[in-house]
């Protein structure tokens, strides 16, 4: 597997995710993920809230976010952010 991506930390390489991922459907980004870590699909409370997601990589650092336009959001204690590479 030379050369393949190794997602550690997904808030630390969520530029490079992003980049990796561009012009790729919500669909196919959430598969890819699931291919590097497990996904978990997150419950809803409220009609109008968008679906959000837990990332447990293989070294078990979890990032919980939900993804707007190619953007990954990241939700934290009392925060949402980007960590855009822009």
């Amino acid at each position: 597997m030379s050369g393949a991506f190794q997602l550690i930390d997904l808030v630390s390489q969520a530029g490079a995710v992003r980049s990796l991922l561009a012009g790729k459907t919500d669909s196919e980004r959430l598969a890819w993920l699931s291919g590097h870590g497990r996904l978990d699909i997150l419950p809803t409370t409220q009609p109008e809230e968008k679906q959000s997601y837990r990332f447990t990589s293989a070294l078990g650092r979890e990032a919980i976010f939900f993804l707007d336009g190619s953007r990954f959001v990241f939700v934290g204690d009392h925060t949402t952010f980007t960590a855009d590479d822009e």
